[in-house]
């Protein structure tokens, strides 16, 4: 099936604001040591589990093989009581050991809470010779996910890739979280995985729908994650920055939700989608 993208509204060049996609994982290139310097391997590594606790390897490098060699670090943690390391501060590499890891432990997270864990390198073991790649500093993100539910499904209108076009759509309920649903990758169910069509949808994310307990000032009930993956192109849902474009409306079950469509992570057209779904 072949799809003709009807991405439809004015387009937004002018605003000249960049985004970039919040689901990455592992970003950032790979370092290649060039001389005695000591790098992590990343910029940064980003995982989500349900459970509440896990364990994460960190990876640092070191040039050279030769000699003992201890690295020290700084940590910078968005909850000490819940993230920690088995560390303190402090890498060890044996002589021949070119590679070592540093374990980030989370215990008793908190469900749909995202943590963060900065760990910088200090400026000895980075500042050898005349190589300026080293990665210092490395943000590992640790996202509790929700216990999802069967929710059935909800009847799914998409005005970004077609003009209405319609069709059943899986959801899930959050258990800790009433006022959360999820919309199953609604953009693969109405469209397949062809690689040959024009978008092809096979790793677009799903849709995460937070209700209000009541309408905010702009008569919106709910709010869509932002950044999420369509095919070529992303979701940039941002009300507070273009309120004419981005919103959450009902008409008793019938949900209404527009927002801008990225383009290479900057908001580039209009777009939006319909939904049916009695909660």
């Amino acid at each position: 099936m072949k799809i003709t993208k009807y991405l439809f509204g004015l387009a937004l060049l002018a605003l000249g604001m960049s985004m970039t996609s919040c689901n990455q994982d592992n970003e950032g290139a790979i370092y290649t040591p060039a001389s005695s310097n000591v790098s992590w391997e990343q910029k940064s590594y980003s995982t989500k589990t349900a459970e509440e606790s896990i364990e994460v390897p960190i990876m640092i490098s070191r040039a050279t093989k030769s000699g003992d060699l201890t690295v020290n670090y700084t940590v910078e943690a968005s909850d000490p009581d819940v993230l920690s390391d088995d560390h303190n501060g402090k890498v060890t590499f044996a002589d021949g050991e070119g590679m070592a890891s540093v374990t980030v432990k989370a215990a008793n997270m908190e469900k749909g809470t995202t943590y963060t864990y900065v760990m910088t390198l200090d400026d000895a073991s980075v500042a050898a010779d005349e190589n300026l790649s080293a990665i210092k500093t490395i943000t590992v993100r640790i996202e509790s996910d929700y216990t999802w539910l069967d929710g059935g499904t909800c009847k799914f209108y998409d005005y970004n890739f077609g003009d209405g076009v319609e069709g059943e759509v899986e959801v899930l309920k959050a258990q800790e979280n009433p006022n959360m649903i999820k919309l199953l990758n609604p953009f693969l169910a109405l469209y397949g995985e062809d690689p040959d069509d024009a978008v092809y949808f096979k790793d677009s994310d799903d849709i995460i729908v937070t209700f209000y307990d009541a309408p905010d000032a702009s008569g919106n009930v709910g709010e869509i994650g932002t950044g999420l993956v369509m095919g070529e192109y992303t979701i940039e849902y941002l009300p507070s920055l273009y309120p004419n474009y981005c919103y959450f409306h009902a008409d008793d079950n019938y949900y209404t939700v527009g927002h801008l469509i990225g383009v290479d992570g900057a908001p580039t057209y209009v777009g939006g989608f319909d939904f049916e779904y009695e909660r």
